[in-house]
């Protein structure tokens, strides 16, 4: 009876429409479309920010820290000595919206469920790693030629990653030490599922039976929790149009401080001038705004403000841009390197593995220009590839500034003296429709070809799909692009920047034995302490090696109607948003 009573609710407020926001009701006006509903396959920041306000996680961000947390369904945990073993106390008396108990068997089926799906489009990676000791799934993970005996010996692994001594207390036994491990417990993929109502909904059973079918399964297709969500958090779905909008209601049983508001309405328009007009009118509570210079659109608007217009609230971002620069380029047929020779028509495959190279370039980009021009003077500059917030960010590591002196003197010592004499022609590259990107290129093309006539740069722009493709396959000597912040732990961006089996090291063929050993070292270091020296020894080893052109970030803002109370932006939450519960009007 209680379900069906839930369900006629939520027939009836799929059919409200709502205008001039009402008191009880949030209206946001997003850009990004939600690509799931299902924790287990979302990694988009748009799908992440509703499954953060219907499900949860055992701990959750306190308030706009990305490196403070607070209990949500577990309430205290600890850690072993040697670092292999998490015991989280988990609450009592929480139910899923649907009424079912909340115990230690759906913390255990949900993490189980992310490790065993893990496929190559999800965030998977990130839960399975410590749990399964792979970041890819069974079926990439032991390779063609696996037995039986392998499958066998790979599903025991994950099945005993996680055991419920009692109902109320998960125990997880690590694949090996893991410091990061607490903060990948936070990612939308362990978000907790009810399993019951996922196994009655024809999702994997929990044996290993029949496990095998859901390897790598593509959970868009034909999976029950696609576009459908019963979770313990604050809000419970209403209605989802895909590409349209989203509907939320307060859970009345919800088993922590109760919504402030009521109704949650989620519009996507893919025009910014639409979304202004929509706050500006009172139709909007809050919007994605677009490129920072549209905040000169709103400023001064009657009913409209700006958060942390001035920085002064301290908010702090989880994301790094650079300029990427390829130390083994490939050069057959490869339009983006000319000749592929250092004959003044081209540059040669390992044009950036020349240190002198890569110093001439980062002396030649005009971060103070780019501040001004992209980010109106609201933006900050690293010291390396780490926000700011996180342990182990070293603020005293010197930074690059614009010198057409010192990139005159690198690019004489370059190649002994034949990159000066010979001069080059190459392209840089920003993906499509990116004018932040493309206007650090740009810059980065000026200076360089102001220092020496005989350099001749292209700026291109490349559509996604094919700039990834590119990126992958080595074809672009130097590309802009940025990284945000996937757990909220050092190891997510040093790794990925610097080390050996890092995501963008591998991708641009940089490699530093020093580097990678104390990255090694600090991926099963418990000590934050040790931690943050470590990284901080590998933040001026990278500095000194120059391997990417780092570039400034703005800091964030966000634009509401002036009625909304309590806003605050935490980076991990969705793009970098406020859990719905936590807002007022």
């Amino acid at each position: 009876m209680k379900r069906i009573l839930i369900l006629l609710a939520a027939a009836l407020m799929a059919t409200m429409v709502f205008a001039q926001t009402a008191q009880n009701t949030l209206v946001e006006d997003k850009f990004g479309s939600i690509d799931t509903l299902d924790p287990a396959q979302a990694y988009d920041t748009s799908s992440s920010l509703v499954i953060q306000n219907i499900y949860e996680t055992l701990y959750t961000y306190k308030g706009s820290s990305a490196g403070e947390f607070v209990p949500a369904l577990a309430t205290d945990y600890k850690i072993s000595e040697d670092g292999k073993t998490y015991t989280y106390t988990l609450r009592k008396g929480v139910t899923f919206h649907n009424g079912d108990p909340f115990t230690c068997a759906d913390v255990a089926y949900s993490l189980k469920r992310a490790v065993i799906t893990n496929n190559p489009q999800s965030g998977d990676w990130i839960v399975a790693e410590p749990l399964s000791g792979y970041a890819s799934n069974a079926n990439d993970a032991l390779g063609k030629n696996a037995t039986a005996a392998d499958y066998h010996k790979y599903f025991q692994t994950v099945d005993n990653s996680v055991t419920c001594p009692d109902p109320y207390t998960a125990v997880f036994h690590l694949a090996s030490p893991s410091p990061t491990f607490f903060a990948r417990m936070l990612f939308s993929a362990a978000s907790i599922i009810d399993k019951k109502w996922a196994i009655e909904n024809g999702q994997w059973d929990g044996t290993e039976a029949t496990w095998k079918k859901w390897i790598g399964y593509d959970l868009h297709n034909n999976s029950f929790l696609q576009d459908h969500m019963n979770g313990t958090g604050a809000y419970q779905m209403v209605q989802w149009v895909p590409g349209q909008k989203f509907v939320a209601k307060a859970y009345a049983g919800y088993w922590g401080d109760k919504a402030k508001i009521e109704n949650v309405l989620i519009n996507r328009d893919s025009e910014v001038s639409t979304r202004i007009l929509n706050l500006q009118k009172g139709n909007a509570d809050y919007i994605d705004l677009g490129a920072r210079s549209d905040v000169k659109q709103v400023e001064g608007s009657q009913g409209v403000k700006i958060w942390n217009l001035d920085g002064k609230l301290g908010w702090a971002d989880a994301a790094v841009d650079a300029v990427f620069l390829n130390e083994a380029i490939k050069t057959d047929n490869n339009p983006n390197v000319g000749s592929g020779k250092l004959d003044g028509n081209g540059i040669p495959a390992d044009f950036f593995a020349n240190q002198d190279a890569r110093l001439c370039f980062n002396y030649a980009f005009d971060r103070q220009a780019y501040g001004q021009q992209v980010l109106l003077g609201m933006g900050i500059s690293l010291t390396m590839a780490l926000p700011k917030s996180f342990l182990g960010y070293d603020p005293n590591i010197p930074t690059y500034s614009l010198d057409l002196e010192k990139a005159t003197q690198h690019c004489k010592a370059a190649f002994d003296g034949k990159l000066w004499q010979n001069g080059l022609k190459m392209t840089l590259l920003y993906n499509t429709g990116n004018t932040a990107r493309q206007t650090a290129m740009e810059i980065l093309k000026s200076n360089l070809e102001y220092i020496n006539p005989k350099f001749n740069i292209t700026v291109r722009g490349v559509a996604w799909p094919d700039f990834i493709k590119q990126a992958s396959e080595s074809t672009m000597p130097a590309y802009a692009l940025g990284w945000g912040a996937d757990y909220a732990d050092p190891d997510d961006f040093i790794h990925v920047f610097y080390a050996k089996g890092g995501y963008y090291a591998d991708q641009i063929h940089f490699s530093n034995p020093q580097i990678n050993q104390l990255d090694q070292q600090a991926r099963t270091e418990t000590n934050p302490e040790a931690r943050k020296l470590m990284y901080s020894q590998i933040g001026n080893l990278a500095h000194d090696l120059a391997p990417i052109i780092l570039v400034p970030r703005a800091y964030p803002i966000l634009v509401t109607s002036s009625s909304l109370k309590g806003v605050y932006y935490n980076p991990m939450i969705g793009n970098g948003e406020f859990l719905w519960s936590k807002v007022s009007k």
